[in-house]
């Protein structure tokens, strides 16, 4: 096979949402640009990790796209830490993109990706997170390319590829001892380019941050070098620097043409003089020296001979509409080959029918909080760290990279209190923006159209960060299912770059939604199109807003109210209010009662008090969403025809409405936890209704008959209503999430979708699953957890092919899983802890010529098209906990890819036969007849499960030689894994860990060093730190006097401290066992425990290797042993002994297993788990997912150790 070609760009990302969008355009672009790009799907399946390592070192650029879930992934910051090192080592060129999150944020550790970092690094040592966070700072320091989804995705790949092309050949260029110098400077260059523009100290290099670097993408867009005339729009959003930097390239080529002007104001002089004024104008300034007036009648056509004279360069600042630019510039035919015209506008459609455009970014923060400084201090220089950095950091991400913001902010605070002044303007900024700030986005919102800046105000108060359908369904005056080319006013604001639409979501910057608030909460109640918790209080206090017995009194003119957010948080005192207070509001289009400070809906108080009922008909509100609404039934004249969500979670009514009404426009409704509601049959009409929540309604008994008509519902939630005793006969073609969870009286399930794709049913009184739920080849979870009458399965269940996750959980009468004679392809996750099966069901049968594995058989090829089996290979986990099981089949080590196996509590099991490769955790505590294990405990491999742990607490009954094989296979799989990662990773930072519990008293005899209490400290042999060191392995024994649980986590926890004479030289805390469980399962300890934990340390016997020469090879340890709950030291367990012992590659290593030395990365099988499936439905819209017994962790360094680097990939979550 013909060799790859070398890397010349590593794109280091996280998430299939980047990897089939963003990442996967930027790819193809790069390809299409010449440039080999690497990502970690170019390489063949089944190769070892250890190539994207590889890999980074044959590039000579990376690009390290920072999002929001970037610290998900342990092997992307593994891959950072890589990077930073070639970096460093002036081998690489490391660039951030910074993908929908700032570089604050990721220096700082701030938001999501601060707190994804801060829950993985609980599971690894110090030294590791210390590379990590220090990776994150040092590449986040680098200056990059910044995209908050302000402007097109296409626009910044575009500059990626010609900065890469750029970066490209310098390298190339270099030679020699240079080399290591020019790498360096290309690290500070990045995204600066070069310009001719005059830097005469640090001061205007502040004032004028990011300039140059605009100043030359500019200039690669306008290219001189071509011939053909070049026109280049050039938009931003309001004080993004577009006048700045047209000034600067004017003044800088004007003098390469024979004829150039500079037009600014255009918007405002069309506006104030026409736009036939804007053609004289222009002609003016090109033939001032030939014509000495410029009459009405001279246009570009009748001097077109004297125009193609000369070529010309034009700017022309502020344009606003098409028709400007048609008036200045015409057919074009009157300009000469070779012209080059800039024109600036704030809306993209204005040059949308330009071939070139350049979108100006904001600035990032190091250019941000230079300017910011420029204007803020009076040396305007940046601050040194501390408070005052700590502060200007603050402020510049306030503004978010834009130019004229930060010289504002920074004027304002200039000559104000620096500790006292500052602190507090930063917190009131959100709610009293600086004035200047506000006029300057003004002009903006004032050339909206009125239908516009209603739905900027709407986005700003009710919609900011949702999806783009829902959106444009709630605020565009045209439905957005009706065409796909309708008008949209979401899609214009867009175009005028108000708000961003990225990943199907809207989104507003913090100053324009700042803006918008401030704008809404500035008018007079009677004069402001919405009114927040302060306006409405206002009004109703006012004696005009009373209009019963009053008719003498002039009504007052609220039909411009369109929309009333009202947080109940912000209401000091309850309102009682007229039952007419909305009658006059006839244009009331969003409603939003609200409670911003409660945490439990259920918890929060609704103040708002109708003693006289309400009285209303708000024919034209479109969103109806009132937390706790206080009335039984909704006013009696209200008419739905224009509602398209109806969501009134936790209310008292009992109906919605009695008669018939027009409701086809209604898409959601959420009437969940309205324990009164008895009925919904007023929804029979919502044809269009997509998501229909009844969660919690714990009065109704049944659905109408005609929901059968509601053709386009895909989600339906009757979770938790109790009364609930059947479904009727219908058919619902569109649904594909049916939630029955804790129907206690729910007997029968009819198949009312074949549609479905998750289905729970957990915790309801079914007894039998009909044999018609064959006919659901789409679903792909079934949850039936705690079905306590649930007796027996069908035998066509194994023809659900799409099945992934099977929930049989606490169904204490189920005593029999079927034989499956169909494959079930797609199971990954089979959960039967707590049922009544007392045999292991048959999960794979291969034929005879097959044969089984054992050991002393190589492990059969687990890809083999000619294996026959009842359950697929791709089993990820399997639960059998608190079953009477005896025994395990004993070809449970042929399902390869098998990671978590849990048997806690499984009282009668006797024996563990020999256990798969990959197996991640085995938690087999509480098995009292446990006895022994497989010989090896799993078969022995090199495999891609770089962490596993096995845990034994409370199997007391384990005979010698079961304990002497745990340890022997963790010591043999510790090597094998060390041995391997050490060969193929050159010493690259990458630590196994493998570790086991079990009863005991004493450590066992293999460990050189042994101490009594906490504290030990050996004396290491003379040259202990050879190249065939691999790790260290750590022991310790614990007793548990009196010990209540106080946290889900136990951690066994070494603080190794290896000291020269010269003092430490290493320090850093090793994982040696624990486990974490859910808070209502304590794991209850009998006696003392072993635990036993083996780390590589390759990384410090490289760092060791390389300081040989200094003399600091540390001559004796200190170990200290402690019991962590994960954040506090537990004391009332105590340390009985510890052991340490040196681990080398023994001689006879390439004896292990070396016939099935495999790869370390995972397999195809793995990694081409169907992400769609296990899509948002199940996940995010309900969460009455299965919460495992356990969660093991024996130095696998996890939180949860289900939630692995691989699953997480998979979007597979614990269920």
């Amino acid at each position: 096979m013909e060799a790859s070609p070398q890397p010349q760009v590593f794109i280091n990302f996280r998430g299939d949402e980047l990897r089939y969008g963003f990442v996967g355009h930027l790819k193809k672009t790069l390809e299409r640009n010449g440039i080999n790009a690497y990502i970690d799907s170019n390489e063949e399946k089944g190769l070892n990790q250890k190539i994207f390592f590889q890999r980074i070192e044959e590039s000579k650029i990376a690009l390290a796209i920072f999002s929001s879930r970037y610290t998900e992934s342990v092997w992307c910051l593994d891959e950072l830490v890589k990077m930073k090192e070639c970096m460093e080592a002036k081998k690489l060129v490391v660039i951030p993109i910074f993908y929908m999150v700032t570089p604050y944020k990721i220096k700082e550790l701030m938001g999501d990706f601060g707190d994804k970092l801060r829950k993985l690094v609980k599971t690894v040592d110090d030294v590791r997170q210390k590379k990590w966070i220090d990776a994150l700072k040092s590449v986040a320091t680098n200056i990059g390319f910044n995209y908050d989804g302000m402007r097109d995705e296409h626009l910044l790949i575009r500059e990626i590829v010609g900065e890469v092309q750029k970066l490209l050949k310098k390298i190339t260029l270099q030679k020699g001892e240079q080399e290591d110098q020019k790498t360096k400077m290309l690290l500070t260059s990045t995204s600066k380019g070069s310009s001719s523009i005059p830097y005469n100290n640090t001061e205007n290099q502040n004032e004028f941050a990011g300039l140059k670097q605009r100043l030359e993408e500019l200039k690669e867009k306008l290219d001189l070098s071509r011939k053909e005339t070049r026109i280049v729009g050039v938009f931003g959003m309001p004080g993004i620097g577009k006048t700045t930097l047209v000034k600067k390239l004017y003044d800088e080529w004007k003098h390469n043409f024979q004829r150039h002007v500079h037009m600014v104001n255009i918007r405002k002089m069309s506006n104030e003089h026409g736009t036939q004024s804007l053609q004289r104008k222009l002609l003016k300034g090109l033939l001032g020296d030939t014509y000495t007036e410029i009459n009405d009648e001279m246009t570009h056509g009748s001097v077109e001979v004297e125009l193609l004279e000369k070529k010309v360069f034009l700017v022309l600042d502020d344009v606003s509409s098409k028709k400007q630019i048609q008036a200045l510039l015409g057919n074009h035919n009157w300009l000469r080959k070779g012209s080059r015209i800039v024109i600036t506008t704030r809306d993209r459609t204005s040059i949308s029918e330009l071939e070139y455009t350049y979108v100006v970014p904001r600035l990032d923060l190091t250019d941000g909080l230079k300017r910011f400084s420029f204007f803020a201090f009076e040396d305007h220089k940046c601050p040194y760290p501390g408070k005052l950095m700590d502060l200007s950091t603050k402020f510049v991400d306030y503004a978010r990279g834009n130019p004229l913001a930060l010289k504002i902010l920074g004027r304002e605070l200039l000559s104000k209190d620096k500790d006292q002044y500052w602190s507090q303007r930063l917190d009131t900024l959100a709610q009293n923006p600086s004035p200047h700030i506000q006029d300057l986005l003004k002009v903006s919102y004032d050339e909206l159209s009125n239908q516009q800046k209603e739905a900027f105000l709407v986005v700003a108060c009710f919609f900011r960060s949702r999806d783009e359908f829902y959106v444009r369904c709630l605020v565009d005056t045209k439905d957005p299912d009706s065409a796909n080319d309708v008008a949209s006013e979401i899609r214009d604001l867009a175009d005028k770059l108000l708000i961003s639409i990225s990943s199907d979501r809207v989104e507003m910057h913090d100053l324009l939604s700042t803006f918008a608030k401030k704008l809404c909460s500035s008018l007079p109640s009677e004069d402001s199109m919405i009114w927040n918790h302060d306006s409405f209080a206002t009004a109703t206090k006012n004696k005009r807003m009373r209009f019963v017995n009053q008719p003498n009194v002039r009504k007052p003119e609220r039909d411009h109210v369109k929309g009333i957010l009202l947080d109940m948080s912000e209401l000091a005192d309850k309102l009682t209010l007229d039952s007419e207070i909305f009658s006059e509001m006839c244009n009331l289009q969003y409603l939003k009662v609200y409670n911003s400070q409660c945490s439990r809906d259920c918890e929060a108080d609704c103040k708002l008090n109708f003693p006289d009922g309400l009285k209303c008909s708000m024919e034209n509100l479109r969103y109806f969403y009132w937390l706790q609404f206080p009335l039984k039934k909704l006013p009696k004249a209200i008419n739905p025809r224009n509602l398209i969500e109806l969501s009134l979670p936790y209310s008292k009514i009992t109906r919605l409405w009695k008669d018939t009404k027009d409701t086809s426009k209604l898409k959601w409704v959420d009437l969940s936890h309205s324990s009164e509601l008895s009925e919904i049959s007023g929804l029979l009409g919502a044809c269009n209704l997509k998501r229909l929540n009844l969660e919690g309604c714990t009065n109704l008994t049944t659905l109408p008959q005609g929901m059968q008509e509601m053709e386009s519902l895909v989600y339906l939630n009757l979770g938790g209503c109790t009364r609930l005793v059947s479904l009727p006969e219908m058919k619902l073609k569109s649904l594909k999430t049916l939630i029955l969870s804790y129907c206690l009286n729910l007997e029968n399930f009819p198949l009312i979708s074949e549609s479905l794709e998750a289905l729970y049913l957990q915790g309801t009184a079914i007894k039998v699953i009909p044999t018609s739920i064959e006919y659901l080849q789409k679903l792909f979870l079934l949850n039936l957890k705690e079905c306590k009458a649930l007796v027996t399965l069908p035998d066509c269940l194994g023809k659900l092919r799409a099945l992934q996750e099977l929930v049989l959980s606490g169904c204490s009468k189920l005593e029999i899983f079927p034989e499956l004679k169909e494959n079930m392809k797609s199971i990954q996750i089979l959960l039967l802890d707590g049922t009544a099966i007392k045999q292991m069901p048959m999960l794979l049968h291969y034929s005879q010529s097959q044969g089984q594995a054992s050991a002393d058989k190589p492990f059969p090829n687990p890809h083999a098209h000619h294996c026959n089996y009842d359950i697929s290979s791709s089993l990820l986990s399997i639960s059998l906990s608190g079953n009477d099981l005896e025994s395990l089949q004993t070809n449970i080590s042929q399902l390869y890819h098998l990671k978590w196996l849990y048997l806690k509590n499984c009282k009668k099991l006797k024996a563990i036969p020999v256990l798969p490769p990959n197996l991640k955790c085995l938690d087999a505590h509480g098995c009292d007849s446990l006895e022994k294990v497989g010989s090896p405990l799993a078969i022995l491999m090199v495999t891609g499960q770089i962490h596993c742990t096995f845990i034994f607490t409370n199997c007391n009954r384990l005979d010698q030689v079961a304990i002497s094989n745990i340890i022997s296979y963790t010591r043999k799989k510790s090597q094998l894994m060390s041995d391997a990662l050490n060969r193929y990773n050159g010493g690259f930072v990458l630590e196994s860990l493998i570790g086991t519990c079990f009863p005991g008293c004493e450590v066992p005899a293999s460990f050189e060093h042994q101490a009594f209490g906490s504290l030990l400290q050996p004396k290491l042999p003379r040259h202990w730190c050879n190249s065939s060191l691999t790790g260290i392995a750590l022991c310790a024994v614990i007793l548990f006097p009196d010990y209540q649980r106080q946290s889900n986590r136990f951690l066994v926890k070494c603080t190794c401290e290896f000291q020269s004479e010269d003092g430490p030289c290493i320090s850093f805390t090793s994982i040696v066992g624990g486990w974490s469980e859910p808070d209502d399962e304590p794991r209850k300890m009998k006696s003392s425990h072993v635990f036993i934990g083996y780390t590589s340390w390759l990384d410090i016997n490289k760092g060791h290797m390389e300081d040989h020469g200094k003399g600091c090879i540390p001559s004796k340890a200190s170990l200290r042993f402690h019991v962590s709950d994960g954040v506090n030291e537990v004391a009332k367990c105590q340390v009985m002994k510890c052991g340490f012992s040196l681990v080398y590659t023994p001689n006879d290593i390439d004896d292990i297993a070396r016939e099935t030395m495999g790869d370390i990365g995972p397999s195809k099988k793995e990694n081409e788990l169907d992400n769609t499936s296990l899509n948002e439905l199940s996940r995010k819209d309900y969460d009455y997912s299965y919460q495992s017994k356990s969660s093991c962790g024996v130095a696998s360094r996890r939180d949860e150790y289900f939630h692995d680097e691989e699953l997480a990939e998979a979007n597979i979550s614990r269920i």
